[in-house]
């Protein structure tokens, strides 16, 4: 096997654990069950906090320093820190890799950003109801700033019911993603993952 092929073949692999982990996530969400909660948000952490910069990072109970406190962390907590994680993986596997999410952080050029055709076609199963669920949880966040983005979520959601163009589509949500890559990775991942639901041929 050439290295090019090897490369594609562990990504294609590293892909796919990822879309079980995806699927593995919502289950133990849906459960309802904290033991089941607590054990993949464990099996989570496991797996990507070594590999992925910053993936504790805005999670209850984790620091820098000594990951995660699963002693002082209630139910509550984990689900909170597995909507984060689902909409991490999905913005790794879906989006574009975490690894140069600093380059968010420094800001991009919106007008750089154009809508690719996803070769693999992943669902994504993520609402825009959950999404703002999501955006509403999350502790970093200022009423203010969380009601911007809620906004920002329903303008999305108006946009895509719209009997419009996919160029015209594109040329209305350019802004809108243009203000959540301003937000950081948290607020991005999760929004640019509907961004990508949108029938544009991404």
């Amino acid at each position: 096997m050439s290295d090019g092929s090897h490369l594609i073949k562990c990504k294609e692999d590293t892909s796919e654990v990822i879309r079980q982990d995806i699927v593995a996530i919502g289950q133990a969400i849906d459960s309802d069950d904290e033991t089941k909660i607590k054990n993949v948000h464990i099996q989570m952490d496991g797996r990507y906090t070594t590999y992925i910069p910053d993936f504790g990072k805005s999670m209850y109970g984790y620091s820098n320093d000594n990951g995660f406190a699963y002693e002082y962390m209630d139910k509550k907590s984990l689900l909170h820190n597995l909507f984060i994680m689902r909409g991490r993986l999905e913005g790794y596997i879906h989006i574009f890799p975490i690894v140069e999410a600093s380059r968010i952080k420094q800001g991009i050029n919106v007008n750089n950003v154009v809508p690719v055709t996803n070769t693999n076609k992943i669902a994504i199963n993520v609402s825009f109801k959950e999404v703002s669920q999501q955006i509403e949880k999350m502790p970093g966040l200022t009423e203010k700033e969380t009601d911007e983005i809620k906004d920002k979520i329903t303008e999305l959601e108006k946009i895509n019911n719209e009997e419009i163009s996919k160029k015209k589509k594109w040329e209305k949500i350019k802004p809108i993603v243009s203000f959540v890559l301003d937000k950081g990775v948290d607020v991005a991942v999760p929004i640019l993952s509907l961004v990508l639901q949108m029938k544009l041929g991404l």
